[in-house]
C-alpha cells in the first residue's frame, strides 16, 4: 500500500488523539488531494518519527515503524492551511521511500496486533495495573490531583476506565495501549514501546520505559531546586 506519510518529531501510539495544524505548503497539498479522494487510504496518512534533522523544510531522516492516523476532524484555517484531529491506529512498517511528490509518500505494510505470549494473563493484567498506578501517580505530581473532572480531555489516566476495561474482558493488548500511551516520556522510550511485536515485550518495554522516566523526573526534580 502506498501512503502519505507526516514525518514529526513525537511518536504517537495507537489510539492516542492526534491534533496537527498543517501549514507547510506540501503537507497542505498532502491534506487537499486526501479531502479530493486522490490517495490510495482516504483522510488517512502515516505518521513517522523524524531520527534526524527537523519538520519543516524536508531533508530528514526517518524511523522506518508508525502509525497510521485517520483524520476525524479538518477545518481550514484563514492562513490557508488546516487543523486536524485524528486518531492513531495500526502500526506499520516502511517497505520503502518514494519521491516526495512534493510530500513524502511510502510503501507501507500494516504489523498485525501484538503476538499474545505464553504465560499467565492473570500476572500480566497485575502487571498492567501496577504501571497504571504509577503511571497516575506521575501524572498527579506534574499536574496536580487527578480528579474526574480533571480527566476530561487531559492526558490523565483515568483508571477508573482501566479497570471497567479489563473487567468487560478487554484484551491485555488493549489494556496495555491504554496504560502506554499516557506514559509521559520522551519519543526515544515511546518509539521502543512502538517498536514491541508480544504482550510481554510491550509490558517489559512500558516497566523499562516507567524507570527511566521516574529517573528523568528526579533528576528534573534536582536541577530545579
Amino acid at each position: 500500500m502506498i501512503i502519505p506519510v507526516f514525518p514529526l518529531g513525537s511518536v504517537f501510539l495507537p489510539g492516542d488523539i492526534v491534533p496537527l495544524r498543517i501549514f507547510e505548503p506540501r503537507y497542505v497539498e498532502m491534506m487537499q488531494q486526501m479531502l479530493a479522494g486522490q490517495t490510495e487510504l482516504d483522510m488517512s496518512f502515516v505518521s513517522v518519527l523524524i531520527a534526524r534533522g527537523s519538520e519543516v523544510g524536508g531533508e530528514d531522516q526517518r524511523r522506518r515503524l508508525g502509525v497510521v492516523v485517520h483524520v476525524e476532524q479538518c477545518v481550514a484555517t484563514p492562513e490557508g492551511g488546516y487543523g486536524i484531529v485524528g486518531l492513531a491506529s495500526d502500526i506499520v512498517e516502511v517497505d520503502e521511500w518514494l519521491t516526495d511528490a512534493p510530500y513524502p509518500r511510502a510503501q507501507i505494510t500494516i504489523r498485525p496486533d501484538l503476538t499474545s505470549t505464553e504465560g499467565n494473563v492473570i500476572d500480566l493484567r497485575r502487571r498492567i495495573k501496577v504501571a497504571a498506578g504509577t503511571i497516575d501517580q506521575m501524572l498527579q505530581e506534574m499536574y496536580g490531583p487527578n480528579t474526574q473532572s480533571a480527566i476530561l480531555g487531559s492526558n490523565y489516566l483515568d483508571v477508573v476506565e482501566l479497570e471497567r476495561m479489563i473487567a468487560n474482558g478487554a484484551s491485555p493488548n488493549d489494556a496495555l495501549w491504554f496504560v502506554a500511551r499516557h506514559l509521559p516520556a520522551g519519543p526515544d522510550i515511546r518509539y521502543d514501546l512502538l517498536s514491541c511485536i508480544t504482550s510481554n515485550d510491550l509490558m517489559a518495554a512500558l516497566e523499562s520505559g516507567i524507570i527511566h522516566t521516574q529517573e528523568m523526573l528526579t533528576f528534573l526534580q534536582l536541577e530545579t531546586d
